[in-house]
């Protein structure tokens, strides 16, 4: 009698039908992180100035020196990442000139499709105007007029976003010792459109 060779002719399809799932699956995990990033391609974080404030302000000839509060609103639209900002950092000008150097600030941190506040305060101000026509300036905005405005610049520490608040009003009380910004509305959107944006990645 002859040996017969065995045969798994019955189980060959099942085989066949598995693997076909498996690599079904394997495409399918892979289609979907693909779109997955171009779907968050464009969905690039959004910041905006809700509030600016400063106390204990006092300009005397060509020295500046004061209080600053400042709240930021970020977004991040996407939905695959958090961003994350180590060592942000901040300025505040009148015309051209810097008035608060550039300050670390804390890490900025946007879970995915979240709209957060970010808020710093007590960033202390003291500097020299060497510009006498902008010492003026500044000087007559803020004991005449009682409204100055400065420009605000956030930037990433790797310099991918930079963010841009230009004239922003902040107006005074009588004493002029304490200002705020003047807003023109207090919805959340419109801390982002008093804002330019450049992302440089």
């Amino acid at each position: 009698m002859h040996g017969h060779a065995n045969c798994d002719c019955e189980n060959a399809p099942n085989k066949y039908v598995r693997m076909a799932l498996l690599a079904l699956i394997i495409v399918s995990f892979i289609a979907a992180i693909v779109v997955g990033k171009l779907g968050d391609i464009g969905n690039n974080p959004k910041f905006g100035l809700n509030s600016l404030s400063v106390t204990n302000l006092n300009i005397s000839g060509s020295e500046i020196i004061g209080i600053w509060d400042v709240e930021f609103l970020a977004k991040n639209p996407g939905f695959l990442y958090t961003n994350n900002y180590p060592q942000p950092t901040l300025s505040i000008y009148y015309q051209n000139q810097q008035l608060l150097l550039e300050e670390y600030l804390p890490r900025i941190h946007v879970p995915k499709k979240t709209t957060i506040s970010y808020r710093v305060n007590d960033l202390a101000m003291a500097t020299s105007i060497q510009n006498k026509g902008v010492a003026d300036a500044i000087a007559n905005d803020w004991s005449q007029q009682k409204v100055v405005a400065f420009t605000v610049k956030l930037q990433t520490a790797d310099l991918n976003i930079v963010l841009v608040c230009a004239r922003i009003k902040v107006g005074f009380s009588s004493s002029s010792a304490q200002g705020t910004m003047l807003q023109e509305s207090s919805a959340n959107n419109q801390a982002f459109t008093r804002c330019s944006i450049d992302y440089n990645h």
